[in-house]
């Protein structure tokens, strides 16, 4: 039966699996909407956001800090004094 039910797990998430994950995906949001209202779970979602940049800047061995100075040099204009 376990081997069973396995194979259509399996079977399932071979074609589509996008798919798949995204109704999953759809389907927790949701239920977390119902449970603990919009806001919070917006909350929840840009914590989880946060931590998702974070840790994949740590994972490539980037400087977090230089990239947000870079990339501030990039906005901002040249008349403004930068330290």
């Amino acid at each position: 039966m376990f081997e069973a039910v396995k194979k259509f797990v399996i079977d399932m998430f071979e074609g589509h699996r996008t798919r798949k994950i995204g109704f999953v995906a759809g389907l927790l949001t949701g239920g977390a909407i119902l449970l603990i209202g919009f806001f919070n779970t917006l909350f929840i979602a840009l914590c989880g956001l946060i931590g998702l940049f974070a840790g994949s800047r740590f994972d490539s061995k980037d400087d977090l800090v230089d990239k947000i100075i870079m990339k501030l040099d990039e906005m901002l204009p040249e008349k403004i004094q930068r330290w």
